[in-house]
């Protein structure tokens, strides 16, 4: 009778010849990313990172901002910014995406609390939307201006994702636009990019911004809903 310890020799001995191991790709182990374990894999890791997405598009603007640069801020490795975020687009996207759902919000409730009609609230939204904007041009992207913007560019669908939940609320003041909310959607924003990008003596001051706004942009409301009888 073999003794214990040899029996057990020969089983891991058997074992270890029966295992065929993948053969060596050429490429030399990567560092293990102690960073990235499941404690970090959280809704608070993602939002870090998201939150310093944003510190960076503001310090350095979209096209300087980087991974290394977002990982650096967030206090994490690269590898934990691409265990949440495949590419350095999505990363910025998403934190557009965020930033712009923040901005939505406080527009809708600064507007609500000025305008009384429909007409009233978009002109409000263009008002208070130009004024989140011109204070963090590095945002200006979410709109989809950039260094690279050309007057052929087509109208950004994420820009009118964005604005739909900000202007959405002109059908509680008149129900009547409700058919017509893509249109006013697109209107706004047409009128907001060409406010962002161009300044005339119509907008040197939000007073005399409103008071011109009131004059081109409620007509136009009025219109819509009048259509509807």
């Amino acid at each position: 009778m073999e003794p214990a310890h040899e029996t057990e020799s020969k089983t891991e001995t058997q074992a270890a010849a029966g295992t065929r191991r993948a053969p060596w790709s050429g490429r030399a182990p990567g560092p293990v990313d102690h960073s990235a374990s499941p404690a970090d894999r959280s809704v608070p890791a993602r939002e870090k990172i998201l939150d310093a997405t944003v510190a960076c598009i503001r310090r350095r603007g979209v096209e300087r901002t980087s991974i290394s640069a977002v990982a650096t801020i967030a206090g994490v490795s690269r590898p934990t910014v691409y265990a949440y975020f495949d590419t350095r687009e999505a990363l910025v996207s998403a934190a557009l995406g965020r930033v712009g759902a923040q901005i939505a919000e406080r527009v809708a409730v600064t507007a609500r609390s000025r305008a009384t009609t429909a007409g009233e609230f978009a002109v409000e939204a263009l008002v208070a939307v130009r004024r989140e904007f011109r204070a963090e041009p590095a945002l200006r992207p979410i709109m989809g201006i950039g260094p690279a913007w050309d007057a052929t560019d087509a109208l950004s669908v994420e820009a009118l994702a964005i604005a739909r939940p900000i202007i959405a609320p002109v059908v509680d003041y008149d129900p009547r636009l409700e058919q017509h909310l893509d249109e006013i959607v697109e209107t706004i924003v047409r009128w907001l990019l060409s406010l962002l990008m161009f300044d005339s003596g119509r907008t040197g001051s939000e007073p005399v911004l409103r008071d011109y706004l009131r004059r081109a942009v409620v007509p136009v409301i009025e219109s819509m809903a009048a259509a509807e009888g």
